[in-house]
């Protein structure tokens, strides 16, 4: 396993790689409506791999624990809106989207969408194409902003606290089923998500990091389900064992990687293989305590698959959408 040592290194080091201590005391009202749900980008749809999960078919609703909030005026059913919280004596920042079938009276999942470095919670939900699917399967979606568009790099700003306080905060305005809080994000945003897997394995119950994540060590908690997504020709975050392009510093590997999270997650032996797409392939570890597996994408950039083309970071498949196999991954994984 990759100790101590290279968990520090790859937070120090790898984090800065991009696309582009309290309780919360409270969530105010939003600043804006940013946009109704109807404005957003329809989501990419693709294959996923039947040892995941299926596809979700569409739950149209709340199907949670009974909850008696009721609708939010700050955070509307069908809309995306802004919000801030305070948290380590900062305000911070935070995109919610509502489903349209939210009444406030089932508990709902949470996914919480990590943006890249140099980017905002506005892009990321943007890019990522959560909220279609969030419509479509009842789901809330948050996507808070970083401290200098960053995650994790700031001195003085403990981001897995403020991840804390933020699922705490929305709770109060939202039905949150705490058994089925998830986390992803591309680059930096894949780094947190592989961190809150280390860190806050409590809040989160399993996490889909994409274009980047950090190593398991000796400071982690328990088994967290973890799947990945990584482009063979990413150039900021390098697939195979190389240097992290804004920071020069030396990465392990996406392969080594994924052998530190199976052995962290009580995997045994090799992973099994299949093709899901011409030029994508699953990699699923065997035996696990926790669910551990990794979509390697033939010739992709440092892209969220399904995603829009965002040509300067390379190519970006779509012959599977990372947004659905993410949520089905979520779906087949709540805290038991």
């Amino acid at each position: 396993m990759i100790r101590r040592a290279a968990l520090l290194g790859a937070l120090a080091l790898a984090i800065f790689a991009t696309g582009c201590e309290r309780r919360a005391d409270r969530v105010t009202e939003p600043a804006t409506t940013v946009a109704p749900a109807g404005t957003e980008r329809p989501g990419a749809t693709g294959t996923t791999s039947p040892d995941l999960a299926p596809t979700p078919g569409g739950t149209q609703g709340p199907t949670g624990r009974p909850c008696s909030l009721g609708p939010a005026a700050a955070f509307p059913p069908g809309q995306s809106s802004a919000g801030t919280i305070a948290s380590g004596g900062r305000e911070r920042t935070f995109r919610l989207h509502v489903p349209g079938s939210y009444d406030g009276t089932r508990e709902l999942a949470l996914v919480l969408n990590f943006h890249g470095l140099g980017s905002n919670g506005v892009e990321s939900e943007f890019y990522s194409g959560l909220v279609p699917v969030a419509g479509r399967e009842g789901f809330l979606v948050a996507s808070p902003d970083g401290i200098n568009r960053s995650w994790l790099l700031t001195p003085g700003v403990n981001d897995i606290t403020f991840t804390r306080d933020l699922v705490e905060g929305i709770a109060e305005f939202a039905c949150v089923d705490r058994d089925r809080v998830y986390a992803t994000g591309i680059s930096n945003g894949g780094f947190m998500s592989a961190a809150l897997a280390c860190f806050a394995g409590d809040l989160v119950a399993a996490v889909a990091p994409i274009a980047g994540m950090t190593a398991p060590g000796d400071l982690c908690g328990e088994p967290v389900p973890f799947v990945e997504f990584h482009g063979t020709d990413d150039r900021v975050v390098p697939y195979e064992p190389g240097i992290v392009a804004p920071t020069g510093g030396r990465f392990a590997g996406v392969p080594a990687l994924m052998e530190a999270w199976a052995e962290f997650n009580g995997c045994e032996g090799e992973p099994r293989e299949e093709a899901v797409g011409e030029s994508v392939v699953f990699r699923e570890y065997q035996g696990c305590d926790a669910p551990t597996g990794h979509y390697v994408v033939k010739g992709g950039g440092h892209t969220w698959p399904g995603a829009v083309e965002v040509e300067r970071l390379g190519a970006t498949t779509q012959e599977i959408s990372a947004t659905e196999i993410a949520w089905a991954f979520f779906e087949a994984n709540p805290r038991e």
